[in-house]
């Protein structure tokens, strides 16, 4: 006689959860934490986010501010009776030992700039990185042609107050006064320094992600599994990422260094330059100066490195760390291929679902524990009939 099976007993028996075998994933959730920073560091950070706060200014606001500053400030110098202070002398230590050497300050640190940046970004490779000095070449170029081409307005088109002296060079030494149209070199090289300053700056533009992305890069490369998160560097060859990952280590603490001379520079400029309005030149002469620096600053980077002709934008590399046509975004974004696509909507915790029975793929049964639930289930089934 069959052994009559109670209720209780059944209930005892389904009260039972099958054994699962999770399969973890050893790849995941070990993805590498940031290193340690140090007091130094965090102080050298902390002044270059100052520093960013004045390089990053948008240009064409920047521009706007000049043209507007250099014509009515210009005006006022002119009527109103402005005393004289220590900036208002030629021979003061600023004008002597800076704005008559400012293209030399200013090609020596953006130079410096350019070469560690583009030597990171380009993972070493010359050709781009002669490209991106020809920025500086052509801005040379600028630099001397229009200088000259000042010098020469004034001694051709100009007069000496003694009509028989004849040059500018002889009026002025014998002691009389040259009578020309001067345009404000000063005006024209303080704008176009300070410019040329604030663009190839933005070469520091999510700078700090190349870091984070070389730390996820060397993980990716080093684990078995394929389908972690993208970075802009997994198109790097092995010699490319070793280059990129040993000099962001050894060239980012200069970079931040000339990075910080460059601010300085710059207002040291904004400030010589404000002298150069109240005190010195006409109003035409320093309008016309501050016009031909904001269009030669405009054709040169605006219209041909946009365009990649003659030479590259600052950022432009081997690989992407930053949007070159939108370089004054948030800092604290990231670049989306950093998020990594999710390869499945099953919610987990360090690489395991939060709930194994709703991954049914993720369940292993062994062939007992399979015969056991079929025994149970039809145990079920009998009950069910004979009531």
């Amino acid at each position: 006689m069959a052994k009559k099976v109670t209720r209780n007993s059944t209930a005892n028996t389904l009260n039972f959860r099958p054994p699962t075998d999770v399969k973890f994933d050893k790849n995941k959730g070990t993805k590498p934490l940031p290193d340690p920073t140090s007091i130094k560091n965090i102080i050298l950070l902390m002044i270059v986010h100052l520093c960013r706060k004045v390089l990053f200014i948008d240009p064409n606001i920047k521009v706007g501010v000049y043209i507007l500053l250099v014509f009515f400030g210009s005006i006022l110098g002119d009527v109103l009776p402005i005393p004289g202070t220590y900036f208002s002398r030629k021979d003061n230590l600023f004008n002597v030992y800076f704005v008559k050497l400012s293209w030399g300050w200013t090609m020596s640190f953006v130079g410096s700039f350019i070469y560690l940046t583009s030597n990171i970004y380009s993972c070493g490779d010359k050709a781009q990185i002669r490209k991106h000095f020809l920025r500086l070449l052509l801005a040379t170029i600028n630099w001397f042609f229009w200088t000259n081409l000042f010098v020469y307005i004034e001694d051709s088109y100009g007069y000496c107050s003694k009509a028989i002296v004849r040059g500018r060079k002889s009026c002025l030494t014998k002691g009389f006064t040259w009578n020309g149209f001067s345009i404000s070199g000063h005006t024209f090289i303080l704008i176009y320094c300070t410019l040329i300053i604030m663009e190839e700056a933005k070469a520091l533009v999510n700078w700090d992600s190349i870091k984070d992305h070389v730390r996820n890069e060397e993980h990716n490369r080093s684990s078995e599994d394929s389908s972690g998160a993208t970075s802009p560097l997994d198109s790097l060859t092995s010699e490319q990422f070793d280059h990129v990952k040993e000099k962001y280590g050894q060239f980012t603490p200069y970079i931040r260094v000339a990075f910080i001379g460059m601010t300085l520079l710059a207002l040291i400029w904004d400030v010589m330059l404000l002298a150069t309005i109240i005190y010195f030149h006409s109003t035409p002469e320093k309008f016309v100066a501050s016009v031909i620096a904001v269009l030669l600053w405009f054709f040169t980077y605006r219209f041909l490195f946009h365009r990649r002709i003659l030479s590259l934008l600052p950022g432009d590399g081997t690989f992407r760390y930053m949007n070159p046509t939108q370089p004054l975004q948030s800092l604290s974004v990231r670049r989306s291929s950093l998020a990594g696509k999710a390869t499945d909507k099953i919610p987990k915790f360090l690489g395991m679902p939060l709930n194994p029975m709703r991954n049914p793929s993720s369940i292993a049964i062994n062939p007992a524990e399979d015969s056991f639930l079929t025994r149970s289930v039809a145990t079920t089934d009998a009950l069910s009939q004979s009531r």
